[in-house]
């Protein structure tokens, strides 16, 4: 059983870098991320999968760990899972005790990638009827079976009464207070991230190679590796080695306009990559 605690958060192995040279055209000298909240709601909305673990039944016995089981998922405007049960064991625990914890985590290479958000509280009876069709074909392709099939289970949705939140960007954690968990509203690049980030990654890596030089002073060819790893409309998350011996380092930098969809931010990118050239070649 979790204790109550005062949240906490772990010292961040980020390196702050900042720019070494001119204000540049399309970002800003006080780079602002998202809030945990908004990453905690990012990581439920790109998530379609999670584990449902509710307390273990044992005859005689107060309390005897959990039942973990898979729950395919999706949220709703505050944030609360809803997934449909297909497990008997699962739905007797409930009905013995309402209190369960959820945990999701974020795929690899999009929006907040390998973070965990986890949520604790009730679990409550939620009617099939609500749910619209394409969040209903959404659980049934993660499932893997037919609609039909689907809607004959029974649906719970969980609402939170603690939230944590483990940032693997930031390498940070942080419990939540539930009501900016449920007010918050989640990145608004997630559904492009992964598409926005294999682009940039894949066919532009020279160009951010080149940026990440520029942006940091070093000269190119003692830059190592540089990886975007995240965007968002705030800002982008780029990890960088400033040199063959240097350690691998993380920094923040902030858009002066945010993107609104996938087409604005390959443009801004775009635009920053034509920048580092013109610095390099001392034409600004």
């Amino acid at each position: 059983m979790l204790r109550r605690t005062t949240p906490t958060r772990l010292a961040a192995p980020v390196v702050a870098v900042e720019s070494t040279t001119a204000a540049w055209t399309d970002l800003t000298d006080d780079a602002q991320r998202l809030t945990d909240a908004q990453m905690a709601r990012t990581v439920g909305a790109v998530c379609v999968e999670g584990v449902l673990a509710s307390r273990l039944r044992t005859p005689g016995e107060e309390s005897s760990g959990s039942f973990p089981s898979y729950a395919p998922f999706f949220v709703d405007d505050s944030g609360c899972p809803i997934m449909p049960l297909d497990s008997a064991e699962v739905a007797g625990n409930l009905e013995a005790d309402s209190m369960a914890t959820f945990y999701a985590r974020a795929p690899r290479g999009g929006a907040s990638a390998q973070s965990v958000l986890t949520l604790v509280g009730k679990v409550e009876e939620y009617s099939v009827d609500e749910v619209t069709n394409d969040m209903l074909a959404r659980v049934c392709e993660t499932a893997g079976v037919s609609a039909e099939e689907i809607a004959k289970r029974s649906w719970r949705r969980l609402v939170p009464e603690r939230v944590h939140l483990k940032d693997a960007v930031r390498g940070v954690e942080a419990w939540l207070p539930v009501v900016e968990y449920t007010t918050a509203e989640a990145n608004p690049l997630a559904p492009v991230v992964t598409s926005l980030l294999s682009k940039i990654n894949g066919l532009h890596k020279p160009a951010l190679r080149r940026f990440a030089a520029v942006f940091t002073g070093v000269p190119i060819d003692d830059m190592s590796e540089a990886e975007l790893l995240s965007v968002d409309q705030l800002g982008f998350d780029m990890r960088a080695q400033l040199g063959p011996s240097a350690p691998v380092s993380t920094t923040r930098i902030g858009f002066r306009l945010p993107p609104g969809n996938e087409e604005e931010g390959i443009s801004v990118f775009m635009k920053l990559f034509q920048e580092a050239y013109e610095r390099q070649n001392g034409f600004m």
